[in-house]
């Protein structure tokens, strides 16, 4: 049985789209991966890209690629396969508590053996030795009660006892006969186990073969970004190119090259302009 309709089953697949135009930032490059869609019930194994740029192969089936600004001819691939789900019901053995510690269960049982309760060489007619083997359907097989039945009564209507061993109760209404069905109620000294079994549903994914989709080869163009009025220096004497001008960031003054200090100053900032620099609070230096 699956959960899939021949409909839905027809949805199982993944689709490739083009890859959206991106903008690298000022100087450094952009990361493309893959633009699959999945649909239904699909799993993917293998997403690839193929980069191309006149005729040199940049990337060749990577999960990505990282670029410069510029054009290229891209394609897509993709490894992917189809499952549907298999459910299988089944009865699933179960053992629970039937009859719990200390607790009154009505019991049919055979006693083996049943006879007066000896102290020395005294009969007690009020005393009854039973060995017994008592069943119910709230336990699994029989249970075997030992011991010794009191009459609680005096007139042999209520018998009452515990197990020699432990301290199983067992009550009878009646005296019990050998060989002969005779109700009574249990108080056993442990749990006693029930077999039951309960239904368990299992689901199975059943997978399709592998298939792999290429798409056409898209033109994607990556776009520079926009130069930023300034950037951080990196610790040493120099700015970056297209940033000459150093920002001393603890005298608040900006040096331009051909200045008095600027081959030995240390820039904090890096500006592509004076008018840069004087937004950011600094003044040029005088000399």
């Amino acid at each position: 049985m699956s959960d899939a309709s021949p409909a839905e089953a027809a949805n199982n697949r993944v689709t490739i789209g083009k890859i959206a135009t991106k903008t690298a930032p000022y100087g450094g490059k952009v990361k493309i991966v893959p633009h699959v869609t999945q649909l239904g019930q699909t799993e993917v194994s293998k997403k690839t890209l193929t980069v191309r740029q006149g005729k040199r192969t940049l990337v060749s089936g990577k999960s990505s690629a990282s670029l410069n600004p510029g054009k290229y001819q891209v394609t897509q691939s993709v490894t992917y396969r189809t499952y549907t789900v298999k459910k299988t019901t089944a009865d699933v053995r179960k053992v629970v508590v039937g009859a719990p510690a200390f607790r009154d269960v009505n019991v049919r049982c055979k006693a083996a053996r049943v006879t007066p309760d000896d102290q020395g060489d005294v009969k007690l007619s009020f005393g009854l030795s039973i060995i017994a083997t008592c069943k119910s359907s709230a336990f699994d097989g029989s249970h075997s009660f030992a011991g010794w039945l009191m009459n609680d009564n005096g007139d042999g209507s209520l018998w009452s006892g515990f197990n020699d061993s432990n301290l199983d109760e067992l009550t009878v209404r009646g005296t019990p006969v050998v060989g002969r069905e005779f109700a009574a109620v249990l108080v056993p000294e442990g749990d006693l186990p029930k077999t039951t079994y309960v239904k368990k549903t299992t689901s199975k994914k059943v997978y399709s073969a592998h298939k792999t989709v290429t798409s056409k080869a898209q033109t994607l163009t990556i776009k520079q970004g926009k130069k930023p009025a300034w950037v951080w220096g990196n610790g040493g004497y120099d700015c970056p190119k297209g940033f000459p001008i150093k920002g001393n960031a603890d005298s608040g003054i900006y040096h331009v090259r051909g200045g008095a200090y600027y081959s030995r100053t240390i820039p904090e900032q890096c500006f592509a302009t004076d008018s840069a620099a004087r937004a950011q609070g600094y003044r040029k230096s005088k000399r």
